[in-house]
């Protein structure tokens, strides 16, 4: 009986060690949404993008470059007709 209480003891006690561990160790976050999100993928015309992207079509058979990070899809290039 008093290993069982004991075994009980030690149980709770750990488990009560990782739940101060994890609470203790959570930084506050930041809210995930900001009012000027888009003013860091905002890509004024003209300007060049930091990244393109190639992407494959599929079986429609074309290639679409898009610039990375605005967006903007610039070509669709039919590569089979």
């Amino acid at each position: 009986m008093k290993n069982l209480l004991k075994n009980k003891f030690v149980i709770s006690a750990a488990i009560l060690i990782v739940a101060g561990m994890i609470y203790t160790g959570c930084e506050n976050v930041k809210e995930s949404v900001s009012g000027d999100a888009s003013s860091h993928v905002y890509v004024a015309p003209g300007s060049y993008d930091e990244f393109y992207a190639f992407m494959s079509g599929g079986f429609s058979g074309q290639l679409a470059v898009y610039g990375l990070p605005s967006g903007r899809l610039f070509r669709t290039i039919s590569v089979f007709s």
